[in-house]
Order: C-alpha cells, then structure tokens, then sequence
C-alpha cells in the first residue's frame, strides 16, 4: 500500500487541531486506504522507480483524513437527495418522504471535504463516475 500522508503531513497541512489526537492515526490509515483504491496515475522518479506523491495529492489526502475523522469517507446514508416533500400522520400512523432523484454515486452526497479531495486528485486519473461509493 502506497502511504500518501502520514499524521505528520496532515498536521503541516492542515494544522495539529484538525481533529482529536485520539482519531488522528485511523483517519489517515482511512485515508491512505481510499486513496489506494482510486489506483491514482503518479509520477514515477526514473532513476529509482519510485513513486513520487506530489504536494496537491498530499493536500487532497489531507482533506480526505479530515472528511475520515468526521465520519464521511466511509459514510453510509439511508435518505439520499434533496427533500421534496414529507408527510407525518399521528393517529394511524403514516410517515412518507419523497426526495428528488439523485444517483447514488453522485458526488453530491459526498461530504465537503472528500468533494475537494476528488477535484484535487481528477488530474491523476480520478473521474468521479469510477468512485465506488457504497451507498445503504
């Protein structure tokens, strides 16, 4: 697994406070993890070989580290879309919500952070309609 960020990175990037210490380490492994499973097109150094991890991608991984420690990197949803309407009936119980039609997928959904993560990383091969995003 390529390691993109590390805690340290995140804490240069983005401030030593952008979360508690205690859900720092997860929220980076989290990260890192995501950012594998885009199979992301890096430069490679031609004398050694090895992969070169550019600042942008650094910063993407940073915010995706932050979108992780607020719970929405891996974030299930149940109610998707824009409300249209919603109705509630007391007496014998009626509940009905209606939402606009919007793909699962849809980066719309995706929280702030992870949105200007995925734009950061489009120029290394990321396209939005390939993000597998799990959906309940």
């Amino acid at each position: 697994m390529i390691t993109f960020i590390t805690v340290e990175s995140v804490n240069l990037i983005l401030g030593a406070t952008w979360t508690d210490e205690s859900k720092k380490a997860k929220s980076v492994l989290m990260a890192n993890t995501w950012m594998n499973g885009l199979n992301l097109k890096l430069p490679c150094n031609k004398a050694t070989h090895e992969t070169i991890i550019p600042d942008d991608v650094k910063q993407a991984g940073a915010y995706a580290a932050l979108a992780a420690s607020n719970g929405g990197l891996y974030q299930q949803k149940i109610d998707s879309g824009v409300l249209l309407s919603k109705t509630v009936d007391a007496d014998d119980v009626s509940v009905s919500k209606t939402f606009a039609e919007l793909a699962t997928n849809s980066s719309a959904l995706l929280d702030s952070d992870l949105q200007l993560a995925l734009a950061m990383l489009k120029p290394y091969g990321v396209s939005q309609s390939q993000v597998r995003v799990v959906r309940g």
